[in-house]
């Protein structure tokens, strides 16, 4: 066990939240180093003159902010390859009131009322700029569609075993989507998956072995890392520019080091909100045909940017499979995405979806058919820009005077930080404020820029997401930033 008392001295704040910053100031300055033991709740509470209950939630803290790991029967170990209070916002769990929040919120327009209080009155719970989960629009369709579904489909198609395929009316809806973008809309080059996350899993098993190099953006989808550690696949960063991937580093990089998968994001990167030009995606698409690499194209944000050029995988055919789903336009809970690819590469993506989740919800896929056969999909999708448009207003009003990387009508910002500003104690001070907030150490894959991802589709009132960015602004502002508190 490590020697390691906290100095609580000068301190203010919450005891429990004092010792986690005594832990995180260790950390830093290295006086606690990867694997040391910090000492047992009893002893550490006997000489803090504190119960034990207070020790435990201390340590809760310290394992929210990625300093500690507990393991039963051995203690509490400072982890290894820290990243603290920078991994907070994409690990910390979400308190049970917001959660609970989100299953009660008035699903009207966020913007027609700058006050829409909880079911108890004011709500109080995390302001969440963290989640990338835009809220459903009217939702009276939707349940009108349910009714339909619930009226129509057979007993038989609701609840018993289908095939990974899906059924043939719901891949010829989804395939129509896909052509909408400029895919091609044959009905056998489409599979369902339970969403986008869904389909990278299947993507990557079907195409990757273990030690195999992967290819992504610099700043990439922090699941693309899960799934790297997962699957045993190396993962490289590609450099970008204000488009995204420069040509010149990916070719550099396939001649040198042979990977064998590329994921991308062309549209609406996330973080970074960048969409890649078509001259580019050409030459993109022709480095990946002259080395043979196979694309992972993400487009689920593609319907944020209807102007933007059509998918890369629209360039390069015979090696791409494009993931999309309804997660941002409907909402995530329904696990309906789709996978576009080669003829030849369906059979084993088919069996990865089957060895993965058997076949996805047929009447979720069934709600989902409906609403892009009737139109009503499209015009949620509309909904969404106009929606984005109005609450980056109020981003974009407050934020004055930054180095802000935006989209008109996308649900996210990428906000670049100047250099006195420590990215992790802005982060931390936001939480504190109750503010979420996800820094840039949970996009990279490589080198980490200065700077933060602010999402702006999950609040549902005006007057919260006004709040939460003047909380950002004021501790942007703050002249004494290490302690600041926005009350």
């Amino acid at each position: 066990m490590t020697i390691w008392l906290p100095n609580l001295k000068d301190a203010g704040g919450p005891v429990y939240r004092q010792i986690a910053q005594a832990i995180r100031t260790a950390v830093k300055d290295g006086t606690l180093k990867p694997g040391d033991r910090l000492p047992t709740h009893r002893d550490l509470a006997y000489h803090l003159g504190v119960t034990v209950g207070t020790i435990t939630r201390s340590y809760r803290e310290a394992e929210r902010l990625g300093l500690v790991a507990g393991e039963v029967g051995r203690g509490t170990y400072i982890l290894d390859n820290i990243q603290s209070e920078l991994d907070m916002a994409a690990t910390a769990p979400i308190p049970m009131a917001f959660t609970n929040n989100l299953a009660q919120m008035n699903l009207k327009s966020a913007l027609q009322s700058d006050a829409t209080p909880g079911l108890d009155g004011e709500d109080s719970s995390p302001i969440n700029f963290r989640m990338n989960c835009p809220l459903p629009p009217q939702e009276g369709h939707i349940r009108q569609t349910l009714i339909d579904v619930a009226s129509t489909l057979s007993i038989d198609d609701m609840v018993s075993y289908k095939s990974e395929y899906g059924i043939a009316h719901q891949r010829e809806a989804l395939a129509n989507a896909a052509g909408r973008l400029g895919l091609d809309d044959n009905p056998e080059r489409v599979l369902p998956t339970a969403g986008v996350q869904h389909g990278m899993t299947v993507s990557l098993l079907a195409t990757v072995r273990p030690g195999d190099l992967v290819l992504c953006e610099e700043l990439t989808y922090p699941n693309l890392r899960s799934l790297a550690n997962l699957l045993q696949f190396r993962l490289r960063g590609v450099a970008m520019d204000d488009e995204g991937i420069t040509p010149e580093a990916l070719e550099n990089l396939c001649r040198t080091q042979s990977p064998r998968a590329i994921y991308l994001m062309p549209t609406l990167h996330n973080p970074l909100c960048s969409t890649m030009s078509q001259q580019r995606r050409i030459e993109i698409a022709e480095i990946l045909r002259k080395y043979d690499l196979t694309l992972i194209e993400d487009g689920i944000y593609h319907f944020l940017n209807p102007n933007a050029p059509p998918p890369l995988s629209c360039f390069a055919p015979e090696r791409s499979i494009y993931l999309d789903g309804v997660s941002k336009s409907i909402g995530g809970g329904l696990r309906v995405g789709y996978i576009h690819a080669p003829g030849e590469m369906i059979g084993k993506l088919a069996s990865a979806i089957r060895s993965t989740c058997w076949m996805v919800s047929t009447i979720n896929l069934e709600l989902v058919t409906r609403m892009i056969n009737d139109g009503s999909l499209a015009q949620y999708e509309a909904w969404h820009r106009e929606e984005a448009s109005q609450r980056l207003c109020i981003i974009l009003g407050t934020l004055k005077g930054y180095n802000i990387r935006f989209h008109a009508t996308n649900y996210h910002v990428w906000l670049e930080l100047p250099d006195h500003i420590d990215t992790g104690e802005l982060v931390m001070n936001a939480a504190n404020n109750g503010v979420l907030l996800t820094a840039a150490q949970q996009f990279s894959v490589g080198h980490v820029p200065r700077g933060l991802r602010l999402c702006f589709g999950a609040e549902r009132s005006a007057d919260r997401l006004r709040r939460g960015v003047q909380v950002v602004d004021r501790l942007l502002k703050s002249s004494d930033f290490g302690n600041a508190v926005v009350m």
